[in-house]
């Protein structure tokens, strides 16, 4: 069983393309669409659910995400060991390469768990959706990844269990290209 769970283990799948482009060293923007994503279980894109509490909810809501994709920069930069790409959020960088991860599903989580003592991913945030890396300079998809249930840690807000969620995400696509 443990041999099925270890192979199971990797949420972020290589599907189309090859990988070697991670071992290139170039810049790579990175643009995440998910403000306006589908909340599971709630049938209602973010921007509708959190518009209907309040403009100041979305506003949080967008805000929360925001710091969550520095978070998947910053791990990404931070733990590579054999890839040479280079990822930022700067649209001023001169970027060789764009990667669009497009989040089609978001379950926010809840601080539930921790009441109850669950564990320490009960309640948080997941996330499903796709990567496509593309050459800037020839609009070439280099290569596309699907990502599915990418859970993040419990944690009492939402920032938190966002941050967590999108460092899984960058975990799960370092493993992806440099196992």
């Amino acid at each position: 069983m443990g041999v099925v769970a270890l192979q199971a283990g990797n949420p972020v799948k290589l599907v189309k393309g090859e990988k070697d482009v991670f071992f290139t060293e170039a810049t790579v923007r990175v643009l995440i669409d998910d403000h306006k994503t589908l909340i599971d279980r709630r049938d209602q894109t973010a921007d509708v659910y959190y518009g209907a509490k309040g403009e100041d909810e979305y506003a949080k809501f967008v805000d929360d995400l925001n710091r969550a994709h520095e978070s998947f920069i910053t791990y990404f930069n931070e733990k590579k060991r054999k890839a040479l790409l280079t990822v930022t959020s700067d649209s001023t960088a001169q970027a060789a390469y764009t990667l669009n991860v497009k989040v089609t599903l978001m379950n926010v989580g809840n601080a539930g768990g921790m009441i109850w003592g669950m564990s320490r991913k009960a309640g948080g945030a997941q996330i499903e959706g796709t990567m496509q890396l593309v050459d800037n300079a020839t609009g070439e998809t280099k290569c596309e990844f699907e990502f599915a249930k990418v859970k993040g840690l419990l944690a009492p807000v939402f920032r938190a269990r966002a941050i967590s969620v999108y460092r899984y995400l960058a975990d799960g696509l370092l493993k992806s290209v440099e196992k």
